[in-house]
């Protein structure tokens, strides 16, 4: 004979049957790794821990990811289910014409910058301050940065007054990361290497030892750009929304800053304390002579990339994309 629905445990089967229905499962997504992301920067971007990554993929060592590595994402709900037939029971009445099904409107694919490198390795653009055209492979066929290429860089990356300074040859890789991400755009370069003066307002800039560039891609917003800076290893990243670069630079741990300060005015950064390597100030007229072509004019969240003399109100500190976090 069967259970009687009145024991316990046929109560706790009613109460399974009833309460199923209404339960909703989480689903993973998968992320499958690219060249410079770091676990860090994968959990930032889903809003899921580090830890949850790792048990998730049995990762013991977080800084040994593989470039084309797939990942489980935990913990992300899935899409809506498909509303169910008029009738409830998945049949059309005889007679009656079958239903067109009303699915949910998809939501809006984010816009991405991301491409295809059409040359990969190989970085070319413009100096601005001087107009000139430049173009480069960034390491041999060995994986090293060739002399020659540190030598052009050299060249490139001088002072307004013209002094130079070798430049670092993991900064030249990261320039070539970032040319292959956004599909070989031109990489258009605000300033490299300045010598130390009195004047600016970090006492110890990477800019003075050519281990920093200011810069943009054409095509791209300055938002994706720094988004995607904040993903690669060991590297300083300032945004500066009043006026037409980001920084990035190499050092032993990685940082954030945001300065909110136009040409002229001393450094107003997001928070304390952040390792920012300078100043909107400090990049002098270099930035004048780069005003924001309309390629750059949108961003990735809808607004407009902000002009040297425009003045936008800074956003919540609530926005994680503005987060200080490293």
């Amino acid at each position: 004979m069967g259970r009687r629905i009145g024991t316990i445990p046929g109560l706790a089967a009613a109460f399974l049957l009833i309460s199923l229905p209404s339960m909703r499962a989480h689903a993973d997504v998968k992320h499958v790794v690219q060249r410079g992301h770091t676990l860090d920067a994968i959990a930032h971007r889903y809003h899921v821990t580090v830890k949850a990554i790792a048990d998730a993929n049995h990762i013991h060592d977080p800084q040994r990811l593989r470039v084309g590595q797939e990942l489980v994402i935990p913990g992300v709900n899935p899409p809506p289910p498909h509303p169910a037939p008029a009738n409830g029971h998945g049949a059309t009445p005889p007679g009656a014409h079958p239903a067109v099904p009303q699915h949910p409107a998809p939501p809006p694919r984010p816009v991405t910058y991301a491409a295809r490198p059409k040359a990969p390795g190989v970085v070319h653009g413009k100096r601005l301050a001087f107009a000139e055209d430049f173009s480069f492979r960034v390491s041999d066929r060995r994986g090293r940065v060739a002399p020659t290429t540190l030598k052009t860089a050299e060249h490139l990356f001088r002072s307004p007054g013209g002094q130079s300074h070798p430049i670092d040859a993991r900064l030249l890789a990261l320039l070539g990361i970032v040319s292959d991400h956004f599909g070989s755009r031109p990489i258009e370069i605000i300033s490299g290497f300045r010598p130390y003066t009195t004047t600016q307002y970090t006492a110890h800039s990477n800019h003075n030892v050519g281990n920093a560039v200011d810069f943009r891609v054409a095509g791209v917003p300055n938002e994706a750009l720094r988004d995607f800076c904040r993903t690669l290893r060991n590297v300083g990243c300032g945004y500066y929304p009043n006026s037409v670069f980001v920084h990035m630079d190499t050092r032993a741990t990685s940082a954030f800053w945001i300065d909110y300060s136009k040409p002229g005015e001393p450094p107003h950064y997001n928070a304390p304390n952040l390792g920012a390597d300078e100043g909107t100030s400090d990049v002098g007229d270099e930035q004048h002579v780069a005003a924001p072509s309309e390629a750059n004019a949108g961003t990735d969240t809808g607004a407009a990339a902000p002009s040297p003399g425009s003045n936008p109100t800074p956003p919540p500190p609530a926005d994680p994309a503005l987060n200080p976090a490293n």
